[in-house]
């Protein structure tokens, strides 16, 4: 009875322990994506909508009305002092600025 016993709680005890071993694997892969994700933004020449509208506006005098995430950077509407309102679009990679 006590040897059934004991293998049975020895059973449990690795059962777990490789529980916690693919916990580790896990926690690996979240490390190795958020590293991933950290060097994508550091090759990025812009890395937020404020650096974004900052070379918008250094280039394009105007109020800006409001910017969005783009499939390769931003994009930022423009109301000049004219009256015009138009977009700039923001390449992320590159920082290149260019009105639509």
């Amino acid at each position: 009875m006590k040897l059934g016993l004991t293998l049975i709680l020895v059973a449990c005890l690795c059962a777990s322990f490789g529980c916690i071993a693919g916990n580790d694997k896990h926690d690996d892969r979240n490390q190795s994506r958020d590293q991933g994700v950290k060097n994508e933004q550091r090759r990025l020449v812009v890395n937020s909508p404020d650096q974004a509208v900052a070379m918008a506006q250094r280039q394009y005098r105007g109020k800006v009305l409001s910017v969005q995430s783009s499939g390769s950077g931003y994009r930022v509407k423009i109301l000049n002092n004219d009256g015009q309102v138009f977009s700039v679009s923001v390449d992320a990679a590159t920082g290149r600025v260019s009105r639509n």
